[in-house]
């Protein structure tokens, strides 16, 4: 058996694209309820809040595979980015759960503290 480089973000990543489809289907079933609106949101608060959480997930996922896979390419232990893994995806429940929330940045600190953590070291990895 051929041992697989980067599992970790291989997995995730893996992941992440087989979520898209429930998470745009969710988009377009609301659209289709309200009528069938085709770009933006209609000025429908659950489209608008369905098409932003979508979107704030793929804003910030790409920098964090980016950050995982260069992380576990480097030498970061297994444990350590499964963590990562499991906070960023606590942090993007959490924005689902907080999104008309005063408290919604909380979720974002989450989200994002996981993949900075690794930058920072990444960096001292290669720059002491």
């Amino acid at each position: 058996m051929t041992q697989i480089l980067l599992p970790v973000t291989i997995t995730f990543t893996s992941l992440l694209a087989i979520s898209l489809i429930p998470l745009t289907g969710w988009i377009g079933l609301r659209r289709d309820k309200i009528g069938g609106v085709f770009r933006g949101d209609g000025d429908d608060a659950t489209l608008f809040k369905r098409i932003r959480i979508h979107g704030n997930l793929m804003e910030n996922a790409p920098v964090f595979i980016l950050v995982l896979g260069a992380s576990e390419m480097v030498g970061l232990g297994q444990t350590w980015l499964w963590l990562a893994v499991a906070v960023f995806l606590i942090g993007r429940v959490l924005h689902f759960i907080l999104f008309d929330s005063r408290t919604r940045g909380f979720a974002m600190l989450v989200t994002l503290l996981p993949g900075m953590l690794m930058g920072f070291w990444l960096l001292l990895r290669i720059w002491r």
